[in-house]
């Protein structure tokens, strides 16, 4: 059962981060530019020529599996694509300012190889997508470590943590596993990260006892007992949301505190695991962090989840609803959360800048694919703040899944 001597005032922190999201209305985009119509065509030929040369630069290692390459071969192929990735970033294709040397230079690309490698290793059964979805949450961690001036590194409890997503959230959102078994598997799950031993059933219980157990290695429970704690409130944050499945109707008013728990004690749990202990600050922005990745989510599962009868703020639109106030709350709460404020480091307003950058540019790739899903005007206002026109967005992903396969990415 779930641990009742939780001191995070979870209440708290749904509320402060529903107060300032419910505030919201249309964003300011000030300081963004504005990329003419003719420049956008420009980009998208310049980004499309590179990316050909990439492919055949990479052409000579196609279908050679990673494990069979040797150190120098790994290395070019590594040299190639950073020189490529520096070149896009100069030229300013996407954000206004160049932020990929930034993260190569702190080592972004060297923790992901580690982590890549070090999955593969232990379990090489977990696709693809699992181990890039795992690895999505290193990230987060790893932007963490930079905003509060830690040593980018990957820790145990950053690898673990970020391991269970294959194995937990997959595993509960699976609808081909039985409502009981996941009962269950909750009971089990609830157990171990409150410290009690247990028997595992099967591999797949092994598998997460193992990875708590990196966590242990690295946080003692007497000593940093509210990392556990929040790891905990991710678990009830899970169990909660599963009442999005439930048939009858809910209202926004409904949806959205429990959206906001689970995607923000998704992101606090990173903070914690990053850092150990946090201020109130540190709490309610690693908080508030999570709930607009758990928005944005939904924004892209939006047509998934109305199939699947999973209720969400974007799923429960009507056929002909168009998703534009929704939207531009999203927005407007991104650059709220993401204001500098006085006293915090150079760093850190980098940071939120490029976090602001990025999803906004994921809510554009969103839009862009479900054009239908917003009104003309508010399509076109987007795309005026796009250095490419938003269709490109799904085109470019294209071309980047063909790179990708010119050299094979897994065993399979």
């Amino acid at each position: 059962m779930i641990n009742t001597k939780i001191s995070i005032n979870k209440n708290r922190l749904i509320k402060n981060a529903l107060d300032d999201y419910l505030c919201c209305d249309t964003p300011n985009f000030r300081g963004i530019k504005k990329t003419s119509y003719l420049k956008k065509i420009i980009n998208e030929k310049e980004i499309e020529n590179l990316l050909e040369k990439l492919i055949a630069e990479i052409e000579p290692y196609k279908g050679k599996n990673p494990e069979e390459l040797t150190p120098k071969e790994t290395n070019k192929i590594k040299e190639i694509i950073v020189s490529y990735l520096l070149i896009f970033d100069k030229k300013k294709y996407f954000f206004d300012q160049p932020f990929l040397s930034f993260f190569i230079d702190k080592g972004y690309l060297n923790i992901a190889e580690e982590f890549v490698a070090r999955a593969r290793k232990e379990d090489s059964n977990l696709k693809p997508y699992e181990v890039f979805q795992a690895i999505r949450n290193v990230w987060i961690m790893n932007s963490l470590q930079i905003i509060w001036g830690i040593p980018l590194e990957l820790t145990p409890s950053i690898y673990g943590y970020s391991m269970l997503y294959p194995y937990t959230d997959n595993y509960l959102d699976d609808p081909n596993i039985d409502t009981v078994d996941k009962s269950k598997f909750n009971l089990i799950l609830s157990k171990v990260l409150n410290g009690e031993k247990q028997i595992s059933n099967n591999n797949h219980e092994n598998r997460v006892f193992e990875l708590v157990g990196n966590i242990e290695s690295q946080y003692n429970r007497n000593n940093y007992p509210k990392v556990y704690e929040s790891i905990l409130l991710i678990q009830e944050a899970q169990i909660e949301s599963l009442t999005q499945d439930q048939e009858t109707k809910m209202t926004i008013e409904e949806i959205l505190p429990i959206s906001f728990f689970k995607g923000g004690s998704s992101v606090l749990a990173d903070a914690f695991l990053v850092k150990g202990n946090l201020s109130d600050d540190e709490m309610q922005f690693s908080f508030d962090y999570g709930t607009f990745l758990q928005l944005l989510d939904d924004l892209q599962d939006a047509i998934e989840d109305k199939m699947e009868g999973h209720q969400t703020i974007f799923s429960i639109h009507r056929k002909h609803e168009k998703f534009d106030e929704n939207i531009n709350k999203l927005i407007s709460y991104i650059f709220k959360v993401n204001t500098p404020v006085e006293g915090e480091s150079d760093t850190m307003t980098l940071m939120k800048e490029v976090i602001s950058s990025c999803t906004l540019i994921m809510i554009m790739d969103a839009v862009g694919r479900n054009q239908t899903q917003v009104s003309k005007g508010f399509y076109k206002k987007l795309e005026l703040y796009s250095k490419v026109r938003l269709s490109f967005y799904k085109k470019l992903e294209l071309r980047i899944n063909e790179l990708l396969k010119t050299i094979h990415v897994s065993k399979s």
